[in-house]
Parts: structure tokens; sequence; C-alpha cells
């Protein structure tokens, strides 16, 4: 690795170290940290290989006091939440499917759809196995339906809702 710092002695047993920046002399707390980063000799690629994601997973569950079993727990449950999409992150999703659920009080239509630049598009609808058609929602109307990147249990019309 090649130092980038040098000593600047000020003639009276003390000094700085300084660094060149296209020809512009820089010194300060930036430059001191550099400094002691290169006095360890040790590069970027010999500090990259010290952290693998094993050993930062180990380090973080220490940090914060568990195990790093309940930590990849934690993060796959997080991966797999299913909460309803905002508005952002449903105009974030274009050209992927999500679960839409549209709560008509006389048909609860839930089903895949396909994410367009202003729609939504469901391919097959279903109603008690009979096939009702294609529908189409207008993002603009999103909170009248409801999507989520999972499918979840609806509640048909009639039905009561216990603790989706």
């Amino acid at each position: 690795m090649e130092r980038l710092t040098y000593w600047c002695p000020n003639g009276q047993g003390g000094g700085e170290w300084r660094v060149n920046i296209d020809g512009r002399e820089e010194r300060g707390l930036h430059v001191d940290r550099l400094a002691a980063y290169e006095d360890t000799w040790i590069g970027p690629e010999e500090i990259k290989a010290t952290f693998t994601p094993e050993a930062v997973i180990k380090l973080a569950a220490q940090a914060l006091g568990t195990t790093p079993d309940r930590l990849r727990e934690l993060a796959r449950a997080d991966r797999e939440k299913n909460d309803p999409l905002t508005l952002d992150e449903l105009r974030g999703m274009r050209g992927k499917w999500v679960w839409v659920v549209s709560p008509d009080k006389d048909l609860t239509v839930s089903a895949w759809a396909y994410v367009g630049a202003n729609r939504v598009f469901t391919y097959w609808e279903y109603d008690n196995d009979e096939l009702v058609g294609r529908v189409v929602y207008n993002l603009c109307d999103y909170g009248a339906w409801i999507a989520y990147r999972n499918p979840i249990k609806t509640v048909m019309p009639g039905e009561e809702q216990h603790g989706v």
C-alpha cells in the first residue's frame, strides 16, 4: 500500500501529518486519521476479508445481546413481512406482481395483479370458482383497494374477520 500522508516537522520538535491533494496541501483531523490507518500497513482488501458476512452477524449479535440465529430469524421475518404496501412502494414495483384486495361490499376481490405505470391489472378473477373477468385498478384510487407483497387471507362478505 502506497503511503499518501507525510510528516511535516514544525522545527520545534513537533509537527503534523499532511497530504497533498492535486497540488494542495491538506492537514487536520481527517489527515491524522488517514495517517493512523496507514501506520497499520493493512490494505483495504485485508480489512474487507476480516469482515465476512458471518463475522459481521456474530459481532452484531454480540453488540445487541442476542444470538446470530435470532438475528437471522428477525431478518427473515422482516423480508417476509406482508404489511399493506404504501402508494410509493407500489409505484416502485412497476413490472412486478402484487396481491390485490378490494373490499367491495358485494364481491371481495383478491388476486395476483401486475403493476403498470398508472394501473394494476388482474388477469383472472374468480368468485366461488366462477370466472368473473379482468379487473383494472387505478393507482390514483389506491386506498379503495389495497396491495400486498404476498397473498393474505381475505374475508368474504358475510364472514367475520378474526385477527388476520
